[in-house]
């Protein structure tokens, strides 16, 4: 069931109900969150709802607003519960169950803001003490495998609705119809816990009402994910062509990638993206890898293909495609500034489309490192004024969001009428970019070579039947959200 909980005043409460009165499945009152619980004011506000009810008055031991004691608590639910709820959720460790009417279901529930415990198993077995209809666990998130380990727990249990809480563990509230999770909790506006998503975003990006336990599911890998647009893009294209699928974000630490393939052997994750730092340190943890992605040392892709993980590489690829369509690359200096997974996929795909390659590094042995290895040059930062170059092309996160002002090199070392590129997509239009322009040059932006490597990925993943020019124009559109 997806549930909108709802709060406030009458009719904060009354407009809520209404306006998600055909978008979820139950309407949860947080009795603790509104401004009177009286019997009258209850009553008619249960009235509104055509959905089945649930009844929280949540104590703050547990996360709640309610400032009487454990006495004056239970007798105001007790009186409440006269109203015929359909559900009540009731911490685990209460001592008034047997008071409950025998015709309100109990949801058992047991909270834990601070973290996601090590023993889930052994608490859902002390709650499990307390018979109940539906057993709810809701933790706090202090990594994205937290929020793996409750979705596994959810898939082995019967009867349990896992979610965590915070940033870190939206992806348990969004795959919850996947685990065949009973419970999963929105709302329209106001959060009633950390990192509840709301309605419109689990509705309109995620597909929501659409997941089942048959859905494929997609992700971004890596740290940081939160300015990546791949959710928005993935979930629409999915959408378009009828693909039962959704895309979601994990945040992920290289420390973290081995417990990571671990928690997700049994869960139906089939494709990732991946973006740094994992880049260049996942492939000790794939099966199988593209001879082109081991050459460039990084790897941007992962497809799951027989119960096994290959890895390969569509950076490069949709770097190339995106620069020329300006200008081809054959028989021209390209000139790379940066010596990280990006340079090192752009450099591997420029020359073997005939260009001749240059890395400028602030650390020249990295630049070496990769000259060497597509037979070009390496120079340092410093030096880029007297290298002669056709194409100019920033790989670091020099001038990325927040820090707009920032430039890769000094602008004095930019000549004119030369052609760049930058990797950066936000900002669209980086300080690097319009240095160029200011003097003259073309440039390809961020989200073109973006918009390239996605389409890379969706082949790779075979996702249906794939109008190229849709597809671009649909990424191209959420460049900019």
């Amino acid at each position: 069931m997806l549930v909108i909980s709802v709060q406030g005043s009458f009719e904060e409460a009354k407009g809520a109900i209404r306006a998600t009165a055909k978008k979820c499945d139950a309407i949860e009152f947080r009795l603790d969150l509104m401004e009177k619980i009286d019997l009258p004011h209850i009553s008619k506000l249960k009235n509104e709802c055509k959905l089945p009810v649930i009844f929280t008055l949540r104590k703050k031991s547990h996360g709640g607003s309610f400032k009487g004691n454990e006495r004056e608590r239970e007798e105001r639910l007790i009186e409440l519960l006269t109203l015929k709820p359909d559900y009540v959720d009731l911490e685990y460790d209460s001592n008034f169950a047997d008071k409950i009417d025998p015709e309100v279901k109990i949801i058992s529930s047991y909270h834990n803001f601070d973290e996601t415990p090590q023993n889930l198993e052994e608490i859902l077995k002390k709650m499990k003490e307390l018979p109940a209809a539906l057993y709810k666990m809701a933790t706090m998130a202090r990594s994205s495998l937290d929020a793996l380990k409750m979705l596994l727990l959810v898939t082995r249990s019967e009867k349990v609705a896992g979610m965590c809480m915070g940033e870190l563990g939206a992806i348990t509230r969004i795959l919850a119809p996947i685990v065949d999770s009973p419970l999963s909790y929105s709302c329209l506006e106001d959060a009633t816990a950390p990192g509840q998503i709301a309605l419109s975003e689990l509705i309109d990006i995620y597909n929501y009402h659409h997941l089942n336990r048959s859905t494929e599911i997609y992700g971004l890998i890596g740290d940081p994910v939160d300015k990546s647009i791949g959710h928005l893009c993935h979930n629409q294209i999915f959408k378009k062509l009828k693909k039962n699928a959704v895309y979601v974000k994990i945040s992920l630490k290289p420390t973290e990638l081995p417990k990571f393939f671990s928690l997700i052997e049994t869960l139906p994750f089939v494709g990732f993206s991946v973006t740094m730092p994992l880049k260049e340190v996942v492939a000790p943890h794939l099966s199988a890898i593209d001879p082109e992605a081991r050459k460039m040392g990084a790897i941007n892709t992962l497809i799951k293909k027989g119960g096994e993980w290959f890895g390969m590489n569509t950076d490069g690829g949709g770097a190339l495609n995106a620069l020329e369509k300006k200008e081809r690359v054959c028989h021209k200096t390209v000139l790379i500034i940066g010596g990280g997974g990006a340079a090192k996929a752009i450099a591997t795909e420029a020359s073997n489309r005939g260009a001749r390659v240059i890395i400028a590094n602030r650390t020249l042995k990295k630049a070496q490192i990769i000259a060497t290895q597509v037979k070009g040059g390496a120079i340092p930062i410093d030096q880029i004024d007297s290298c002669p170059y056709d194409i100019i092309i920033n790989t670091t996160a020099v001038g990325m969001s927040p820090n707009i002002g920032e430039m890769p090199i000094p602008q004095e070392l930019i000549k004119g009428k030369t052609l760049g590129f930058d990797v950066i997509m936000h900002p669209k239009e980086t300080k690097f970019l319009n240095c160029i322009k200011n003097k003259g040059g073309r440039v390809v932006f961020g989200y073109e070579m973006y918009a390239q490597q996605a389409l890379g990925q969706l082949k790779a993943w075979s996702i249906g039947s794939l109008n190229e020019g849709v597809i671009l124009d649909l990424i191209e559109s959420f460049s900019f959200i």
